[in-house]
């Protein structure tokens, strides 16, 4: 028996009534009414079989039914779960009220929330001057928004945007809206029309014509994805992909994304089950069972490094400023040499090693060191002929009449120091 599951065992009366409540809410909710009889009749089956009849344990009864939902559905967005605290919050509300596609946040999911920093989990300006956002769930705007958009305003004099929903398995459409008004200009863009099935409803979602502070609509946008990408992450990438607004880097999400609704079953359970579908104005088609494409197929742990050095390529390639340029072609060449490095030879530098006019080369458990005024700087290569220090600082070498010379340019300042070796 799982742990905490104790207080409450399943029997054969108590199975039925469950199931028949299953098999209710799906018939009445379930998007595609099709499918919606043949999930019931499914579990019609199973029940007059007895085939739950054994399992006493709720949690296994709950990875049961989720197992079975998803396989005679094909839909990921099922889920059920036993799970009273959220089963009695849900008693309350009125679903007959609903119209399923407002936000809704428990309590407990609204703390966690709060303590995960509404799973915005890292803002910061890449070297190049990109910008790189981390989001692992999209949460409500109502709630999350003052979060992403200090992220965006952050990040605002940056040349392009980086976002990382790699490991999003979804949330919120609201914080979708949001996000993507950032991104294109004031007038407002139907996103998304969704039709919800139980009361013949459709609803428009569109960008909004006003956000506080800076919008960053005619820089570069790139979204890096995986196979765990899902449900509302998908949807930021498919409406982008859509508007030849942004520059997917990664793998094919999950395929997601039908509009979820959560309906308690014996007071006890909750079930997760699609109510609607979206409709892209431009595709007239969503991402259901299809996924994302990437423009950029990549391994999902590479997808960052494809998408800073593809990024960095398309603002350098676009900039008119020589001074920027400069700065722009020395950080390419240090991600590179960060992202595609090779392993330093040590019998091409073992003769460069050692003192240069108060400046040391060494080697530190097999790591090749500058040293300069009390700071040890970690040296990379792509070529073991240009050495990178930082996004700042290339070190090369010379020999000259026997005399070895340690090259060092900084990015900030346009000369090149020469020192000599000791």
């Amino acid at each position: 028996m799982s742990e905490g599951s104790e207080i409450f065992l399943l029997n054969s009366n108590i199975v039925q009534k469950i199931i028949k409540e299953i098999i209710s809410k799906i018939m009445e909710f379930y998007i595609f009414p099709e499918k919606a009889e043949q999930i019931s009749k499914f579990f019609s089956n199973k029940l007059n079989n007895g085939d739950y009849n054994q399992i006493g344990d709720p949690i296994m009864f709950q990875q049961e039914i989720t197992t079975d939902l998803q396989e005679i559905s094909t839909d990921y967005h099922f889920y059920f779960e036993f799970n009273p605290r959220l089963a009695s919050e849900l008693k309350q509300r009125d679903y007959e009220q609903q119209d399923g596609d407002e936000d809704f946040i428990d309590d407990h999911e609204l703390k966690l929330g709060l303590y995960d920093n509404y799973h915005i989990v890292k803002a910061e300006r890449l070297p190049g001057n990109i910008g790189y956002i981390k989001i692992n769930d999209f949460q409500p705007a109502e709630y999350a928004g003052d979060v992403i958009i200090g992220a965006l305003q952050f990040l605002a004099n940056c040349y392009a945007l980086i976002f990382d929903v790699r490991n999003n398995g979804g949330g919120y459409p609201s914080m979708v809206q949001l996000i993507t008004s950032y991104l294109i200009g004031p007038s407002s863009k139907l996103l998304n029309t969704f039709y919800y099935r139980n009361k013949d409803k459709y609803s428009e979602s569109y960008t909004l014509p006003y956000v506080p502070g800076k919008r960053s609509f005619e820089k570069p946008v790139y979204i890096l994805t995986s196979s765990r990408t899902a449900s509302a992450a998908e949807e930021f990438a498919y409406n982008l992909k859509m508007m030849k607004r942004a520059n997917i880097v990664g793998e094919a999400t999950r395929g997601a994304a039908n509009p979820i609704e959560n309906f308690p079953i014996f007071g006890k359970f909750v079930i997760s089950l699609p109510i609607g579908r979206p409709i892209n104005p431009i595709s007239n088609d969503n991402w259901e069972g299809k996924g994302v494409t990437p423009h950029h197929q990549s391994r999902q742990e590479d997808a960052l490094k494809e998408a800073h050095l593809l990024t960095l390529k398309e603002v350098l390639k676009s900039c008119s400023d020589n001074e920027l340029k400069k700065f722009l072609k020395f950080e390419l060449e240090y991600c590179e040499a960060l992202y595609n490095g090779v392993n330093i030879d040590k019998s091409i530098i073992k003769k460069y090693l050692g003192e240069y006019q108060g400046a040391n080369l060494l080697f530190i458990d097999n790591q090749l060191i500058f040293e300069r005024k009390n700071l040890k700087y970690p040296l990379i290569t792509k070529d073991n002929h240009n050495f990178y220090a930082n996004e700042r600082m290339k070190i090369w070498f010379g020999e000259e009449n026997q005399q070895k010379s340690l090259y060092l340019h900084q990015r900030v300042f346009d000369q090149i120091i020469k020192l000599n070796k000791s």
